[in-house]
């Protein structure tokens, strides 16, 4: 265990250690074949692709929304305990994709919204993928409404259309106890990863895209940095809450 813990102590040292070689030879090799990337070329296929994620996204939604309502009213109907254990697992599976799909969907949209706005201001090209995006915004909201009609139905919990910080965690804490242990445990991952691999690593992929356009992406770097920032002081309040 020790000389594991040696080993993950050391290899930031050695990964940062091949990460200065490789950017100064690719920033040597960049600059001796002139590369420089126009961002310009690539802002209207990111924000199409962004809109047509999107797109797939909200289709997905409203698909393994629709199968948790079809499983719940198995499970209300059926008689048979194995299949209505069956029913009840899916009923909640679907439910908790359709989320993750809403959610993904959400991103996708309000990415492909920024990108073909900043597009027809800056570069004052084609308006189509910025109207497709707001047409696809306005469908985002029937998909919330029919996402949190599902809630209703399947958990029997009303959460509010324009819910804050603590109507979520009322609708968290309506979970049973496996289920809250297993939101818990996923949550600890996902921030424990943000923390140590995730941000880290976007620190580096901005240092490539420095190079590449031969330009500091210092609002970039701020960003992450700002995010790494808050999730870190956003701890004290728990902190300041159990151990008083």
């Amino acid at each position: 265990m020790k000389k594991k813990r040696g080993l993950l102590f050391l290899m930031p040292v050695v990964l940062g250690a091949f990460w200065g070689m490789f950017v100064g030879m690719f920033k040597a090799r960049a600059e001796s074949h002139a590369i420089i990337l126009d961002v310009k070329v690539l802002i209207p296929w990111i924000s199409a692709i962004c809109l047509v994620l999107g797109f797939i996204s909200i289709l997905l939604t409203f698909n393994f929304l629709k199968k948790s309502r079809k499983f719940h009213s198995l499970y209300q109907e059926e008689m048979d305990d194995n299949l209505n254990e069956s029913y009840y697992v899916q009923m909640y599976r679907n439910l908790e994709f359709g989320t993750i799909a809403f959610n993904i969907t959400g991103v996708a949209i309000l990415l492909s919204l920024f990108i073909s706005g900043s597009e027809v201001m800056i570069l004052n090209v084609s308006h189509l993928t910025l109207s497709l995006s707001f047409l696809t915004l306005v469908m985002i909201f029937s998909a919330q409404k029919y996402l949190y009609k599902t809630i209703g139905i399947v958990r029997q919990f009303d959460l509010a259309f324009f819910s804050t910080p603590k109507d979520v965690l009322e609708y968290v804490n309506s979970y049973d106890e496996g289920e809250r242990q297993a939101n818990l445990e996923q949550s600890f991952r996902i921030l424990f990863q943000l923390n140590q691999y995730v941000l880290p690593g976007l620190y580096f992929l901005i240092d490539i895209f420095s190079l590449l356009t031969g330009e500091i992406q210092l609002l970039a770097f701020l960003l992450v940095g700002a995010i790494h920032v808050y999730i870190n002081v956003m701890q004290l309040p728990m902190v300041k809450r159990y151990f008083k």
